[in-house]
């Protein structure tokens, strides 16, 4: 099925908004290129994502190359919830605070020629980039980032600077932006210890701290 919508095979009878197609019957079908048949090529680009997490986490090799998916999965995620709608914090975020009812929606930012900063509403198939997401190398490429996006929307910072996933909601009320950290940690059960180990990791005076020490230790 997922073959033949992309093929742009759709039904010639017209179906309206609450009507549905009874089972059993045939349709007659018809073939243009490049008739698309978009309600239906949504439904299943979402079911082809949700299988593609699935398979990605199933066949990681080891511990490393299943955090490398969960930051994938993760920004996918984010995107299907806050792209291009708003959303509110706590229906992705666990949050018994104010802010977590706050409806925000997910923005790339674009540095203009006269210097003033462009924000974007995103989602899978708009934005001001043809890129979703960047990963950095080094932390010049992280502060070339911030100073200017150019209409990326998901930072994937180096792998010195604690998080691992970065990018901005846009506050549908007041148009505020809210620079947002994640830190992945996959264990059989989330302790004190790590919770705050995660917490520190996405605090911004803790940047390059805990891994730049870590690596300066082994060095030594």
């Amino acid at each position: 099925m997922h073959e033949l919508v992309a093929l742009g095979i759709g039904h010639l009878e017209k179906v309206g908004p609450l009507e549905t197609l009874p089972e059993g019957k045939n349709y007659p079908v018809y073939l243009c290129e490049p008739l698309i048949i978009l309600q239906l090529s949504s439904v299943f680009e979402e079911h082809r994502t949700r299988a593609w997490i699935i398979k990605a986490f199933r066949t990681a090799r080891n511990a490393s190359a299943l955090g490398t998916v969960f930051e994938d999965a993760a920004a996918m995620m984010l995107l299907q919830m806050f792209g291009d709608k708003p959303c509110t914090l706590s229906d992705a975020f666990h949050c018994n605070q104010p802010w977590g009812s706050r409806k925000v929606t997910l923005v790339s930012l674009k540095c203009r020629i006269d210097d003033t900063m462009q924000c974007c509403p995103v989602s899978w198939n708009s934005g001001s980039s043809d890129c979703l997401g960047h990963k950095a190398s080094s932390p010049a490429d992280v502060l070339a980032f911030f100073n200017n996006p150019n209409g990326k929307t998901f930072l994937f910072p180096d792998n010195h600077m604690s998080p691992d996933l970065l990018f901005f909601l846009r506050d549908e009320d007041n148009g505020e932006l809210i620079l947002v950290g994640l830190q992945a940690k996959i264990k059989q059960s989330l302790d004190a210890q790590t919770w705050m180990s995660a917490l520190d990791s996405v605090a911004l005076q803790f940047f390059y701290t805990a891994n730049v020490r870590i690596r300066v230790m082994i060095h030594v």
